[in-house]
């Protein structure tokens, strides 16, 4: 058995016990002994003697660094996790590959009082902390990321990712009368088939970093257009299997399985 380890930061560890169990469960049949470890009581000396790869769920791309120091593969990588929980690195990596995301703001000179903006965490999540603003009197743009509001939004479409590969995609729709179209907050959600230029976009990403398990987010406009919106790195599979779609634990496994297998 191949010695692993699974990360997480303590306060997502029981709203997702199901999947941290499934994904230890399912390890053990691709020769994967993996171990839950809580982000605070890593001890960055001991674990390269101990187990071969790590996989980060804490969405800490500090983490990823340290443990890349001292030699163990880690899934994802820092580079994707860095930009999967910084949307302004994002933002710029994609200003380096000349792909289209929405106008953001970075600083208050730019803004002018009859716009309306989307205010989120630099390194949220989920729809957690995103906000509509009318009013512009405390902005925090070291914390925050301010976007133009997008008046011909239709929904957001996910491109998952495994071993640099597109293996589903699905889209995200707001209820009626909401402008957030997560999951976890009640949009509605249904397979998507991108087209052939969508996936040129993709590609174009995939040619510029590596992503062992993750999500592409874009937001899809009514001329169907799309506009780069985040990476998501500690991504799930909750919509998925909504959907009825329950082989991307074996894909990232078996992904494991081939990285690790010849490492000495």
């Amino acid at each position: 058995m191949i010695k692993g380890l699974v990360i997480y930061d303590e306060v997502d560890v029981e709203k997702n016990k199901s999947y941290i169990n499934w994904l230890i469960e399912d390890g053990i049949k691709y020769n994967l002994d993996l171990e839950l470890i809580l982000a605070k009581d890593i001890n960055y000396r001991v674990l390269d003697s101990k187990f071969k790869f790590v996989i980060n769920r804490s969405r800490d791309f500090r983490i990823t660094y340290n443990l890349e120091l001292v030699g163990l593969r880690v899934f994802n990588k820092f580079n994707f996790c860095r930009l999967g929980n910084d949307k302004l690195e994002a933002y710029n990596f994609m200003e380096t590959l000349d792909i289209k995301y929405p106008k953001v703001y970075r600083s208050i000179e730019e803004l002018n009082s009859n716009k309306k903006i989307i205010e989120k965490p630099k390194n949220g999540h989920g729809g957690i902390g995103v906000n509509i603003l009318k009013g512009f009197k405390s902005l925090d743009f070291n914390k925050n990321v301010y976007q133009g509001f997008i008046g011909d939004y239709v929904g957001d479409i996910r491109f998952y990712i495994i071993n640099n590969n597109i293996v589903n995609s699905v889209i995200r729709l707001p209820k009626e009368d909401e402008t957030l179209s997560n999951f976890s907050r009640g949009g509605n959600v249904e397979l998507y088939k991108y087209s052939y230029l969508q996936k040129e976009i993709i590609d174009k990403i995939l040619s510029n970093i590596d992503i062992d398990f993750g999500g592409i987010d874009f937001l899809l406009l009514e001329n169907g257009e799309i506009l780069f919106n985040e990476f998501e790195d500690a991504v799930g599979s909750r919509m998925l299997s909504y959907l009825g779609v329950n082989n991307t634990m074996e894909l990232f496994l078996e992904h494991i399985r081939k990285s690790v297998k010849g490492m000495k």
